[in-house]
């Protein structure tokens, strides 16, 4: 392996600058996951949990999960590589950019008109047990919601080449929007137009995303033509990387797909109980891994350009910190007062004490694995950063099957907390895997002060471990609880880790 010093210097200190980076996509999921919540909230009030709302569902999930895992899902993974090598170049940049805005749009647009011809007969696929009115409803919604899949793939090439930029605000902030339209449309359009209010507000906002994009695009020099350069060196490169990034990133939901098809063996309720526990974990990764590996995997698609292997492992090396000292404090609160988050979220009306435990149950399951959920999915960002796409979708592939064995085997004697529990140790097996091929590549190893770091972060659970069953046992209310909770984990990560955080914030 060639390893040339980029003649560009590598950032003093790493962590500082993927915070500063990050820190916007933090603060829009801050935003956004409330927003999220109060859309959900309309659309229960409005339509309530009836038939026409499991027909939007159904209706909206089918074109989601297949932008999501053939256009979308693999859109960044493979072209924040190959666009970066042209940073420098606006023209050339521009070229490619045009390049596959239009063959996203091509490719998508013939997708679009075939669902739209078999519209029906995807609508008897998608939803078998619905009568003949409610598969009406189901694909009048489909067809409407049809567009998502061309705008939204627009939207991950045009995040992608942003990305690249190391702008991340216009394209994170996007989801906001999306959510103020749905919303808009919910409240507006009801009385006329009843459930396909809410389709036309999905279609509306993913477009009003589209358009937000353009100012962002045009301030750093990216422009539109109607080019479509198939010679373009970068087009066989990226092709090359495609099904790889394809595979990979499909991983994920493909797992969770065969979760949810193994937990419906399991009694009433624990199916719904393994999604209100992922609500509840999914919110620390957004906000602490999300930003992150996004930052992450730009910058080191830039060294690997430059061939700044220095850059690279300096970059790793403080993910790996800022992953670890934001959750592993995240674990050990889900963990000791899951009871308590989950009773505040959702324990009214007909969700119950039951409920509460077998919810917390499944969150307890995912929570212990919530690091290794984050390393893992960071590392297949570092391999795609390097061109590798096949090392993790080969990872990935194995994993699938450990995850259908380990939840199978878990479920009987465990019940939802064997699913989640599943998750967790295929997340720690892949990102086992990853890392020992990733030393074999580039010869990475972790610095002395990461390793001492990691340490510390534990120790450091340790001991708020201890504190947070003591104000368990001293207070009653569970707000109180949560809240000294709260308190005790920012003291105590603030103490063991003060010179680091002053080394982010100091200017």
């Amino acid at each position: 392996m060639e390893q040339k010093t980029s003649e560009t210097r590598s950032p003093g200190n790493p962590a500082r600058d993927i915070v500063k980076k990050g820190s916007v996509i933090t603060l829009v999921t801050l935003i956004s996951r409330p927003l999220g919540y109060i859309r959900e909230a309309i659309q229960a009030y409005l339509f309530g949990a009836t038939l026409l709302v499991d027909a939007f569902i159904v209706a909206f999930n089918f074109p989601e999960l297949v932008q999501t895992l053939f256009f979308s899902g693999a859109t960044s993974a493979f072209l924040i590589p190959v666009c970066t090598k042209y940073l420098h170049d606006h023209d050339e940049y521009s070229k490619i950019y045009s390049t596959f805005i239009n063959l996203s749009l091509l490719i998508t647009f013939f997708v679009s008109i075939v669902f739209f011809i078999f519209s029906a007969a995807i609508t008897g696929m998608i939803a078998p047990g619905f009568s003949p009115e409610a598969k009406e409803v189901t694909r009048n919604l489909f067809v409407i919601m049809i567009p998502v899949i061309s705008l939204h793939t627009l939207l991950s090439v045009m995040k992608a080449f942003l990305n690249a930029k190391e702008h991340f605000a216009a394209p994170e902030m996007s989801g906001i929007l999306w959510n103020i339209a749905f919303i808009a449309a919910a409240l507006t359009l009801k009385d006329r137009f009843g459930i396909y209010s809410l389709a036309i507000g999905v279609t509306a906002g993913a477009f009003m995303q589209i358009i937000m994009q353009y100012p962002y695009l045009r301030r750093l020099g990216i422009r539109y033509s109607l080019s479509m350069d198939f010679s373009h060196p970068s087009f066989p490169e990226a092709r090359n990387l495609f099904l790889g990034a394809l595979i990979a990133t499909s991983i994920v939901p493909i797992n969770s797909f065969i979760g949810r098809i193994i937990a419906s063996y399991l009694p009433q309720g624990e199916v719904a109980s393994l999604s209100y526990a992922f609500r509840i974990f999914i919110l620390p990764f957004s906000l602490f891994a999300v930003p992150v590996y996004t930052v992450t995997f730009s910058k080191i698609s830039r060294f690997y350009h430059n061939r700044d292997w220095r850059g690279i492992t300096a970059h790793i090396d403080s993910s790996i910190i800022l992953l670890c000292i934001t959750l592993i404090p995240s674990t050990i609160l889900l963990c000791t007062v899951g009871d308590v988050c989950t009773k505040i979220l959702y324990e009214r009306g007909a969700f119950g004490a039951h409920e509460t435990y077998i919810t917390n149950r499944a969150l307890f399951g995912y929570s212990i694995g919530i690091i290794f959920y984050a390393l893992s999915i960071s590392l297949v960002r570092v391999f795609n950063a390097l061109h590798d796409m096949k090392t993790p979708a080969l990872v990935g592939i194995t994993s699938i099957f450990l995850n259908a064995l380990l939840a199978s085997i878990l479920m009987a004697p465990l019940k939802n907390l064997g699913i989640s529990l599943a998750t967790s140790i295929v997340s720690l097996y892949n990102f086992a895997f990853l890392y020992v091929l990733l030393r074999k590549k580039i010869q990475y190893r972790m610095a002395k002060r990461t390793v001492r770091d990691i340490i510390k972060t534990l120790l450091a659970g340790i001991i708020l471990t201890l504190f947070i069953a003591l104000a368990r046992y001293i207070f009653t209310n569970i707000y109180a609880v949560l809240l000294s909770s709260v308190l005790l984990t920012a003291m105590v990560y603030g103490l063991f880790f003060k010179s680091y955080y002053l080394s982010i914030l100091k200017k």
